[in-house]
């Protein structure tokens, strides 16, 4: 790629760092939790949320984040000159994402919208053809009420437990919440989510899905391929599956025994990002 390519190159990074980033597996720390963060229990960090918004973005470019939670992705958003929106269902994490942003220099440079209110209406605040980067992680159906349960005892002494503070727990009790639906009920509603943001997003721009497989052998299902279910909705309302990528999360868990003697299980300690991207108008060429 050439120097005059190069500043051409949406994401504005230099060759140089173009192949820097390339690698399909992270090795990113999740660093101790402050105490805005610990009261939500599940934000992802926010040196995760700056390499991807640098990869798939440029300064002024519009985020939106659906599930909003605390704001990780519209602080971020805003330390790295661009837009955001954020949906949040419930005031309080709404109420705590809006402080962590009027905390911050510059409140008047890039604004951030927090909007409590269900992601299904996301419509209502966004344009279409207006975003570069959907950026979230969002409620995994019932899983998280299986891993309140898991954390207790499998994981109570894992590096993430004792050293980072990070805890498990519902997020309220509203049957609006993807966290309450049961899986088949989850993937449905993520499927409808997903139309809307295709409407949403720019030709050419990013979908990326921050989210961890599971498991539940009790039932019958020894791994539920959360990520490629995902996918899978995607495609079905016209996005691509542009690329796959691991955050590798093995020095931050304790490895324990799991299905011995009768069936071996590896421990799932890593998280994929699912980048989908809006494919471009057949008349319109891609940058």
């Amino acid at each position: 790629m050439s120097e005059k390519q190069a500043k051409q190159a949406f994401n504005q990074l230099s060759p140089k760092e173009w192949v820097q980033y390339s690698r399909s597996v992270w090795n990113i720390r999740t660093p101790p939790r402050n105490q805005h963060q610990f009261e939500h229990g599940a934000t992802f960090p926010a040196t995760l949320v700056g390499r991807v918004i640098k990869l798939y973005s440029q300064e002024g470019d519009l985020i939106l984040d659906p599930f909003l939670g605390t704001g990780t992705t519209l602080v971020v958003a805003k330390k790295l000159k661009r837009y955001g929106i954020g949906l949040e269902l419930y005031e309080k994490y709404a109420t705590i994402a809006k402080q962590s942003l009027i905390q911050m220099d510059l409140w008047e440079e890039y604004p951030q919208r927090v909007i409590c209110d269900d992601c299904r209406n996301l419509l209502q605040y966004v344009e279409p053809n207006s975003v570069q980067l959907m950026l979230t992680s969002p409620p995994y159906a019932d899983f998280i009420h299986r891993s309140v349960q898991d954390r207790k005892k499998s994981h109570k002494n894992s590096i993430l437990v004792t050293e980072n503070l990070s805890t498990v727990k519902p997020y309220g009790d509203d049957q609006r919440d993807f966290g309450n639906l049961d899986y088949e009920s989850f993937l449905h509603e993520i499927k409808d989510l997903m139309r809307k943001l295709l409407i949403a997003t720019k030709p050419g721009g990013y979908n990326i899905w921050v989210v961890k497989d599971h498991r539940d052998p009790q039932n019958g299902r020894p791994l539920i391929p959360l990520h490629s279910d995902l996918a899978k909705a995607g495609e079905e309302v016209g996005f691509k599956w542009h690329d796959l990528i691991i955050w590798d999360q093995n020095e931050q868990r304790k490895l324990v025994l799991l299905g011995y003697p009768s069936a071996f299980y590896v421990n799932i300690n890593h998280t994929f990002l699912v980048v989908l991207r809006k494919p471009y108008n057949r008349k319109e060429e891609e940058r």
